[in-house]
């Protein structure tokens, strides 16, 4: 016999239409239809009147609603080892198999057929699941577009860096060696200026100590044509005109007093060389 249903279709098949989980210990009632042995006392519990079916709306007796073996042994041979119990209702100890939409909370069947739930759209819990972990998959998706942005954007950052600091290095250098040749260019200059105001300074001060020469030279004379001139002061006047004639044979008193004033006037002659060289 070819089956034609697969494993997951088989367990949606295997739901209890209360708690929409895998049947635990499933009873079946007398119209066929089977439900949890918890559901069903749940249900059974919380209902004043008497029990119907929830599928087909059949009223049955459900304290006399017997195992379906059948329908557990596959049940059990569906299960996987080691799968962890469904956690339960408090209030009704069933699975919280259902999702409220609108309160965004587990609960179990009997909370959205007679709790607090009743009228609010509800949903599978695998469906929730299903939906979440598709949310899950486009946010993780979005994160993994913004990571890659902010990566490209770090690359850049450091590639700018880089280039940055490369330059920096290439600019560095290059104003280090303009500079030392600035620095060399302005020794060499230092040390002409400064070798042209030394010479300058050396012909200068020879020119000014030559004429310094000179002009003490010419003190000397002065000094000793005023002793002269004071010692013939002191004459009479018949010895001073003839010594004034014997040291000047054939020039007048005039001329002689020309030659005095010239020798009075050799000092400031003097000084106006001295001033005119040094200007220069």
């Amino acid at each position: 016999v070819a089956w034609q249903v697969s494993v997951p279709e088989l367990q949606d098949h295997l739901q209890c239409p209360i708690c929409l989980e895998v049947f635990k210990e499933p009873l079946v009632l007398q119209c066929g239809h089977s439900y949890c042995q918890g559901c069903l006392l749940s249900l059974s519990q919380h209902l004043a009147s008497e029990l119907c079916c929830p599928v087909c709306r059949q009223a049955v007796d459900g304290s006399s609603s017997p195992l379906n073996v059948s329908l557990a042994r596959v049940i059990e041979a569906l299960r996987l080892p080691g799968n962890p119990e469904p956690t339960v209702c408090p209030h009704h100890r069933n699975p919280l198999s259902l999702f409220c939409e609108k309160d965004q909370e587990l609960i179990c069947g009997l909370c959205g057929l007679l709790g607090s739930h009743q009228h609010h759209r509800v949903t599978p819990v695998s469906t929730v699941y299903s939906r979440m972990k598709e949310e899950l998959a486009t946010l993780l998706s979005d994160l993994k577009q913004e990571q890659k942005k902010v990566d490209e954007h770090t690359a850049k950052l450091v590639n700018n860096r880089t280039r940055i600091l490369n330059e920096s290095d290439v600019f560095s250098w290059v104003i280090h060696s303009e500079f030392q040749e600035l620095h060399h260019l302005v020794d060499e200059e230092k040390a002409r200026c400064l070798e042209g105001v030394e010479g300058h300074t050396r012909g200068l001060v020879a020119s000014l100590n030559m004429q310094l020469e000179q002009v003490r030279g010419a003190r000397e004379r002065l000094a000793q044509a005023e002793r002269v001139l004071e010692q013939l002061g002191s004459e009479s006047h018949h010895e001073f005109i003839r010594v004034s004639d014997r040291e000047c044979p054939g020039a007048s008193p005039l001329d002689s007093l020309a030659w005095l004033l010239h020798i009075q006037h050799l000092p400031l002659f003097v000084f106006q060389k001295y001033h005119s060289v040094a200007s220069r």
